[in-house]
């Protein structure tokens, strides 16, 4: 039996094979029936091809001529399936090909019924037929392509047409025998390998898994002929120990498989899969990103300018679980926005899969619905139509699940592009769910450091309250010895003095305990968009009076227009007080006493907004400074310490930062507030049923 022979056979079995696998199919479409068809043909075709030569059956040799003259019936009728609706343009082209190509058949299938059918005017007849039939049905289905409903369609129509062409080319290989010319059976592998994929077209909804499948099945069929043209060099120069050869070209393949597997991979993703390219090399760098985060807050923004700028996102929304689990609230989102709150009793089917570990893809969900309501499952379909009507509401097509190690579900990823319903292959999906587990793995993180902030503040608390006691047992003890000597002697004419102490001190013992509240409380205050420059100006005006009363020269230069930033103006005005009053204690006992006040934004467009306060003090001792924001750490001879600390949480907790920068002549605190991102103007201004307090004679106002 020689190599034709034997590859016919494997083609009949092959085809048989590619068609069952379609038909045997619980629901089938119009185009799953059509390839059916055309697949039985094709194994018919070759089955026949194969019994001929085998028993050199004249009969059977004209039952392949009509099968071959059959072939593109069915392969039109195939392709027909795609060129839209009954009626349309295409369809009707299709149908008047179908016609012509069917009255041109019957001739055809009459003379080879008759004498003539070994002529070879009607052999050369039959491959024109084939060649015009099976082009031109071809190029009218590539031409329905831009008219397809989505772009999903319109690409897997061109995908048909393509592939269809390729496999159409090398069938005609397959007719050249009847014209006398034998060839190698290189057409017959080939066409295999493309019907294949157009039964794949057919089964598989996914347009990026069939080019997928397209580069693997191209890398696998040039290795497969480098296998094979190795082998045949081999035996054609080597002699007929075809053992021999077969292991030599066998161990050269094995050595080649993976650098030619590599860089033929490689080319081909950056060719057929250059969207998915693309989205590996961003989520690659978006996880990089998000593994050196700590804040929850900053987790979304991360997450959500990352998907955006990955250009495969329009939609993107991050829910993170309530305390009680009742329900999961909006931490971020980009495109337009979703609902702020996901209610637990609703999402329940939703969440369910979500627990599961396994991502929730939209397009499948509407499929299985579709399909458990064609068959009557009608509680099966209610739940996929629970979960359809939750990610509609979230407006996503895929949504990942954020779990903690023990598996219990904390958070939601969902992300959509609206361009297309089903535009994230599996290994896409997968590729973010891998995003979503780097984000839970950040949120437990984000988590331990707040539980390790928490410690530190108690930590500190109990530092504290030790400094509380003694610095309460001092002023308590002058109290005690004041008031006992008062009531020892209550005429003595040093009783005005020691009830001066007696005020005195309790009034610091008041400041003490206030301060110490204060850094015990929590800072969030009630942040809102908040103009940096009126707030600055106002407190100004309020410890004017205080710096012309020391001697200071306080200056005020303010930048204008500058971006609003969310921070409570109270808390921002105490830090501003505790800072200027640090400043005029500082430049006391200085000769030059000057104070300056400033305010400026940094970057273009401004990413932050800078507040200076600047003094003349001289500085701060280097042993200070490490512990500077530390509770009752403090250089002065009757400061409790707690100003700086106090400040500190207040712009902390504002999300921004306070720098110590030491000068030549003195000290400049710098207080960092960053940027949000645009909200609704609303009025930043204070309270306007306060009147406006005149700035005090030698402060110096500079706007820019």
């Amino acid at each position: 039996m020689d190599v034709r022979l034997q590859t016919s056979l494997i083609a009949a079995v092959v085809s048989l094979a590619l068609a069952m696998s379609v038909l045997v199919r619980s629901r089938k479409r119009r185009d799953q029936w059509l390839f059916g068809a055309f697949g039985l043909n094709v194994s018919a075709w070759y089955f026949t091809a194969f019994v001929a030569t085998w028993l050199e059956s004249h009969v059977m040799a004209r039952v392949n001529l009509a099968l071959g003259i059959t072939l593109p019936l069915t392969a039109v009728a195939f392709f027909a399936a795609f060129v839209g609706t009954p009626g349309g343009p295409g369809a009707l082209r299709m149908k008047r090909l179908r016609r012509a190509a069917s009255l041109v058949a019957l001739t055809l299938l009459v003379l080879t019924a008759s004498p003539l059918h070994e002529h070879i005017a009607v052999r050369a007849t039959v491959l024109v037929y084939v060649l015009v039939v099976l082009f031109t049905s071809l190029g009218l289905l590539y031409k329905r392509a831009p008219r397809a409903e989505s772009r999903f369609e319109s690409g897997r129509i061109r995908f048909l047409a393509v592939v269809g062409s390729l496999a159409a080319l090398f069938a005609l290989l397959e007719y050249l025998p009847y014209l006398g010319l034998e060839i190698p059976a290189v057409g017959t592998i080939l066409v295999l390998v493309f019907l294949y994929m157009l039964s794949q077209s057919v089964l598989r909804y996914r347009l990026i898994d069939l080019y997928e499948l397209s580069g693997r099945l191209i890398v696998l069929t040039t290795l497969a002929f480098v296998l094979a043209g190795i082998l045949w060099g081999l035996v054609s120069f080597g002699g007929g120990r075809y053992f021999l050869h077969a292991v030599v070209a066998s161990l050269v393949v094995l050595l080649l498989f993976d650098p030619v597997r590599t860089k033929l991979g490689e080319r081909l993703a950056q060719l057929l899969f250059r969207e998915r390219h693309a989205l590996e090399q961003s989520v690659a760098v978006l996880r990089r990103r998000i593994a050196r985060v700590l804040e929850v807050e900053e987790l979304g923004a991360t997450l959500m300018s990352g998907l955006e700028a990955s250009r495969r996102v329009t939609h993107a929304c991050l829910y993170l679980a309530d305390v009680g689990r009742q329900s999961f609230q909006l931490l971020a989102h980009a495109g337009p926005a979703p609902p702020e709150r996901i209610e637990t009793a609703p999402a329940r089917p939703l969440l369910d899969r979500l627990a599961q570990g396994t991502p929730v893809v939209l397009d499948v969900i509407l499929r299985q619905l579709e399909d458990h309501r064609d068959r009557g499952e009608d509680r099966e379909a209610e739940t996929l139509y629970e979960i359809a009507q939750t990610m509609q509401a979230m407006n996503t097509s895929v949504c990942l699940a954020l779990r903690s190690q023990e598996g219990d579900l904390y958070g939601i990823l969902g992300v959509r592009d609206e361009r297309m319903l089903d535009a994230f292959a599996p290994e896409e999906v997968q590729l973010l769910a891998g995003l979503a587990a780097q984000a839970a793995i950040t949120l437990e993180n984000s988590r331990l450091y707040q539980e390790l902030e928490e410690r530190d503040r108690l930590a500190a608390l109990g530092e504290m309250a030790a400094g509380l006691a003694h610095e309460i047992r001092n002023p308590l003890g002058a109290i005690k010895a004041s008031a006992q000597y008062l009531t020892e002697d209550s005429k003595d004419e040093h009783a005005d003095e020691f009830l001066h102490i007696i005020v005195e001190e309790v009034d610091r013992l008041n400041r003490v305990v206030g301060s110490f509240l204060d850094y015990a409380k929590p800072a969030s205050g009630d942040p809102a968009p908040t103009d940096v420059d009126s707030a600055v100006e106002r407190t100004v005006q309020l410890i004017g009076p205080e710096c012309q009363a020391a001697g200071v020269d306080l200056q005020l230069a303010l930048a204008g227009d500058l971006p609003q930033v969310r921070v409570d103006i109270e808390q921002l005005r105490q830090v501003l007080l505790n800072l200027v009053r640090n400043a005029l204690e500082a430049v006391a006992d200085r000769d030059e006493r000057r104070v300056k006040v400033s305010t400026m934004s940094v970057g273009e467009p401004p990413r932050e907004v800078l507040l200076h306060v600047e003094d003349t003090g001289g500085g701060i001792p280097a042993h200070v400074r490490p512990n500077l924001f530390v509770p009752f750490v403090t250089t002065k001879q009757k400061g409790t310490g707690l100003g700086l600390a106090i400040s500190h949480r207040i712009v902390t907790a504002a999300g921004g930062r306070i720098e110590v920068r030491n000068r030549d002549d003195g000290a400049t605190f710098v207080v960092r507030f960053p940027v949000p991102t645009p909200d609704p103007p609303s009025d930043p201004n204070p309270d306007p049923s306060e009147p406006p307090l005149p700035l005090p004679s030698g402060t110096e106002v500079v706007r820019a």
